[in-house]
């Protein structure tokens, strides 16, 4: 075929490459006002937005003309061809005006014998694999390119690269559980002959069950051996192709394509599918599994040996016989409300500590287990003096983990815990060999990442690639992306971060699996346990099934009253201890109209140690009155707005002035030192609250007390105050409960001390503690009346009346605990402030129970 060009007939590829020449070169023209004629250039699209782009190739095509050989110039970029996140551009050149393809990234042959032409973009193959691997979908994926200002890519040629980077996924996992099936069988091969094969088995669904219907369309089976606890085999069974549906649904001829479809019963038949499927393909392998670890939940046991062999063997999963254990004394808990939660927790201890002692011991393990009950309710007769302390020492022996260290009584909980572990006790034989599926749970969470649960992709191959990611992953970590080559290099950083995440998840590994480690872990889920059911406690009834039909709103009301309990303010983690270390030390003292802490302040005088600077406010008291019996001491008056002292009259300021010029006055970190602080600091930082001044609190680093360490520098003395110690020691006479006269004369009491500041840090105390010390006093102020009936029945003392209203709990407190949760919501409101809370906690109990 021939086509004409200037009225002569030219071959077709010279006519391509001649009307691209003048399509790029095309210029629209247009005549001005003045008749000259100007050239509109054609938009340039290509501008806009930002491009992934590799320099070493760019700067390559960029070299040279392809017909001319001449370098090329980014700004003769006439034309972009996008392909994904890679382009192709179009330059053209100053010299022979050709047109030149110049690629933005590599590319490689999609071919597996690599012979195929070298027409995919390598960039695009790498964000579908890093698709698979963060977990995410396409949608995700374009939002992302979007927030970027990166052209999106199309959701077809996403899929194309999926598919390619997805059977290399598939490929690495199935040459990995190959490898960790070798390693298996040279482990169970190498022991003392008297191993048996063992794996253990689990599965799970893409989408969230009831715990009564199950009906996703897709699930998945791991099986992981135990000596390498790697995974050995897996499998993916989906109810759905879209692929299928659409041609079902349209009525078009079915047309070749990759489906998934492999499973047509109910979503809990796939698990007891997927294990005979798996078993029977190791033992095609090699490794004739003689034993399986799996839950009790399913009849896959049942169906894999019938299906196998007769000779194969099971043992139950540890964290699901200790989880069904555990719910059913929940259950007897909320029949008895003296059952506490505590009680469960001591049932589910004894019992894990039996099955920890007895592994491969049936006898003992069914003795242990029929003794536990009897020994909680004081029958120790069937007890064994390794574990029970009572036949050690029956005279000092308390349950650790019961309420107050006390038996258990009643005869139908009793009875209700016998039947229990009754049932338990009869299946010792299985139960002394137990296994445990962690490494599948493990498993099944990196799939649940990759393909999460609330979103869809078993209508694809995209589930089983996801899967095989995860199993990749599990067998040799984060860096099997590397593995996955598909004819490309892994790259530079990309290595770099996975061995950084690989070598993450061994450090924590390694941390995670010390004592200290799973001790923390108990103590923040303790902690978190008990933080939920005191805020649960306070709010009353927030949410429950059908309250507002159940219900009247008077009731309602009643049980949404929330329990309004002022809290102590949370001590930070810093150290109690006080660096004095390059701090400015101040000498402080005030003159109080009393000893609350609401007195008010009216002297506050101060000297600062290494300046000699001196510091003095007469303060007006509160509503204008000085009692008499302080004025007698202080020589302080207040009358009409003139504040006198000893009869002569002193300029007098408001509390807020006074505070201010203290506060500005005082450098930044410094520590105040005072005579009996303890006094001083509770009252100015009540009124630095008062005068919401909390924000000057941050150039206090502490405060410094005099009089514990006189206590200690001169041991044996009858009295300690500032006026005997200033007779004694000092030789000029001063005036006492004058504020600045007090504090000359502690300045000079201090330098008879040598390096007095490494001494006076040993007192010292914290901002922290002031606010806490002066919340709880204002907390026993508002609630200590409220105890009176429960002293008076002597179920509380007074020392815990005085300890509970410091924390901000009343009387009313524990009557709506004991309504709204028995004996553990009461017990909620007094751990931690109370010793004995367990014993309290039942004694309060019966009260409010009469």
């Amino acid at each position: 075929m021939k086509a004409r060009q200037n009225g002569r007939f030219i071959k077709q590829s010279s006519a391509r490459k001649f009307s691209n020449l003048i399509r790029f070169d095309k210029k629209e023209k247009t005549v001005n006002d003045k008749g000259e004629i100007e050239t509109l250039e054609i938009e340039e699209t290509w501008k806009e937005g930002r491009r992934i782009v590799e320099l070493g190739v760019l700067i390559k095509g960029l070299r040279s003309c392809c017909h001319c050989s001449k370098r090329l110039n980014l700004l003769d970029c006439v034309d972009e061809k996008r392909y994904g996140l890679a382009s192709i551009l179009h330059i053209s050149c100053q010299e022979c005006k050709g047109l030149n393809s110049v690629p933005t990234g590599k590319r490689h042959a999609t071919s597996t014998d690599n012979t195929g032409p070298t027409k995919c973009f390598d960039v695009n193959s790498k964000l579908a694999a890093a698709m698979v691997n963060a977990g995410i979908g396409e949608q995700q994926m374009n939002n992302i390119l979007a927030e970027l200002n990166i052209p999106p890519i199309h959701h077809k040629t996403l899929k194309e690269r999926e598919r390619e980077v997805g059977r290399a996924f598939e490929e690495v996992a199935d040459d990995l559980c190959n490898d960790a099936i070798r390693a298996e069988i040279e482990c169970t091969n190498s022991g003392d002959g008297i191993q048996v094969p063992e794996v253990s088995c689990d599965g799970g669904w893409q989408k969230r069950g009831s715990g009564k219907n199950y009906n996703s369309l897709s699930g998945h089976v791991t099986v992981i051996g135990k000596h390498t606890k790697k995974c050995v085999a897996y499998g993916v069974a989906c109810k759905n192709c879209r692929k299928c549906k659409y041609l079902n649904k349209t009525k078009n001829v079915h047309k070749a394509h990759p489906c998934r479809r492999n499973w047509a019963g109910s979503a809990k038949g796939m698990e007891p599918f997927l294990t005979v499927k798996c078993l029977s393909n190791l033992k095609e392998k090699g490794l004739n599994v003689k034993k399986i670890v799996m839950d009790d939940d399913t009849t896959t046991f049942i169906r894999a040996r019938k299906s196998l062999s007769p000779g194969l063997t099971k043992s139950s999963d540890r964290n699901h016989v200790i989880k069904n254990l555990t719910s059913s004394p929940m259950k007897i808990s909320q029949a008895n409300k003296e059952f506490t939660n505590k009680g469960v927790k001591h049932f589910k201890k004894c019992f894990n500590y039996a099955l920890h002692q007895n592994k491969s011991d049936p006898l003992n393990l069914k003795r242990n287990i029929d003794a536990i009950v009897p020994h909680s309710f004081g029958d120790h007769s069937q007890c064994n003096d390794k574990w029970c302390g009572f036949l050690r020492d029956e005279n000092t022996y308390k349950h650790k983990t019961l309420p107050n260290g006390d038996d258990l009584k009643g005869p139908e909980l009793k009875q209700s815990l016998q039947d229990l572990f009754h049932k338990f006790s009869r299946n010792a034989e299985s139960l002394s060999d137990l296994g445990t599926s962690n490494p599948n749970e493990n498993l099944n969470n990196m799939i649940s990442k990759k393909a999460p649960k609330s979103q869809h992709y078993s209508g694809s191959e995209s589930l089983a690639y996801r899967v095989s990611a995860a199993v990749a992953q599990k067998n040799t970590g984060h860096k099997y992306l590397i593995e996955v080559t598909c004819n490309l290099s892994p790259g530079k950083h990309t290595e770099k971060r996975f061995q950084k995440l690989d070598e993450i998840r061994e450090k924590r590994k390694a941390r995670q699996e010390t004592v200290a480690a799973k001790r923390e872990r108990l103590r923040c889920k303790e902690n978190r346990f008990m933080n939920d059911k005191m805020d649960a406690l306070k709010e009353g009834v927030t949410y429950e099934s059908n309250v507002t039909v159940n219900k009247s709103e008077n009731e309602i009301e009643k049980e949404i009253e929330e329990i309004d309990i002022q809290p102590l303010p949370k001590n930070s983690k810093q150290s109690t201890s006080i660096n004095t270390l390059n701090k400015e030390v101040i000498v402080f003292d005030l003159e109080t109209t009393g000893f609350c802490t609401d007195s008010s302040i009216i002297q506050i005088s101060a000297k600062n140690i290494s300046t000699n600077d001196n510091f003095n406010r007469f303060v007006v008291p509160d509503g204008g009155n000085i009692p008499k019996e302080v004025s007698k001491l202080t020589g302080l008056e207040f009358h009409g707005y003139t504040m006198y002292q000893n009869l002569i009259p002193v300029k007098s300021v408001s509390l807020q002035k006074a505070l201010q010029d203290f506060t500005s006055w005082i450098p930044v970190s410094a520590m105040l030192v005072a005579h009996n602080a303890k006094f001083d600091a509770r009252i100015l930082c009540a009124s630095l609250e008062k005068m919401k001044m909390e924000n000057c609190f941050e150039k206090i680093v502490g405060f410094g007390d005099s009089l514990p360490m006189f206590k200690t520098e001169y041991p044996g003395r009858s009295c300690y105050k500032l006026e005997a110690l200033s007779k004694d020691l000092l030789p000029d006479s001063y005036v006492a409960h004058n504020a600045e006269d007090d504090v000359a004369m502690l300045s000079n009491l201090l330098e008879l001390i040598p390096n007095f500041l490494d001494k006076i840090k040993i007192t010292a105390f914290t901002v922290e503690t002031v606010l806490i010390n002066n919340q709880r006093l204002r907390n026993k102020k508002r609630n200590l009346s409220s105890f009176d009936k429960l002293r008076n029945a002597k179920i509380l003392s007074k020392c815990q009346c005085e300890n509970l209203s410091g924390n901000g709990i009343n009387e009313h407190h524990l009557e709506v605990a004991y309504t709204r949760g028995g004996v553990d919501a009461i017990l909620v409101l007094l751990k931690g402030k109370l010793t004995k809370a367990d014993s309290i906690a039942a004694k309060l109990f019966t009260f409010y129970s009469k």
